[in-house]
């Protein structure tokens, strides 16, 4: 009994950490969605600054706007810290809240970014602890198995009677269930 509660529970921890994780990748992906027009608004005030393709622009983003839709996620944050010193470096021009802006997308990404890898890293450990448990469910079986053999020997119809398939299967939805006198009416 233990052994398969144990198995219950880490199947219950893994949907609940599975849930957590796919609403975190979610957040991660819609920031990510988002970050090629909030990077625009940004170099908005650099280009209304300085003009198109001046050299602010380009130390803004030496490889285009572009480059923030089609990174990988670990790069995201050098690409978005090239943006905040390059807009710092400038603020006397740009004014303080485009620094601001720069500096909370940078914040803002970190903290969806460090979230969704931590959930991600705890698949890995509640995969394990699945694995652990189906692999002590297995062991109590087969010494329940063993202890069985010993108590009925050489009567392996008894075995049907404690080892039941069955038992280990979800079990069947109302409407799957039979009726009772096969007709499939209802009516006996």
């Amino acid at each position: 009994q233990s052994a398969l509660a144990l198995v219950e529970e880490c199947f219950t921890d893994d949907l609940t950490k599975l849930g957590l994780r796919a609403s975190r990748v979610m957040a991660k992906d819609n920031f990510r969605a988002a970050l090629p027009g909030e990077v625009a608004k940004i170099l908005g005030a650099v280009v209304a600054q300085y003009g198109p393709g001046s050299p602010e622009e380009i130390e803004c983003c030496p490889q285009g706007r572009g480059v923030f839709g089609s990174c990988r996620d670990d790069a995201v944050q050098s690409h978005l810290q090239t943006l905040v010193t390059a807009v710092t470096a400038h603020v006397t021009d740009l004014g303080q809240a485009t620094v601001d802006k720069a500096t909370t997308l940078k914040t803002e990404w970190m903290a969806v970014f460090t979230a969704s890898e931590a959930a991600t890293t705890g698949r890995t450990t509640t995969q394990e602890g699945k694995k652990n448990a189906r692999e002590n469910l297995s062991l109590m079986l087969f010494l329940n198995l063993l202890k069985l053999a010993e108590m009925f020997p050489r009567q392996p119809e008894k075995l049907a009677l404690y080892m039941r398939q069955d038992l280990l299967e979800n079990p069947s939805s109302p409407e799957e269930e039979p009726t009772g006198n096969g007709t499939g009416n209802g009516t006996g």
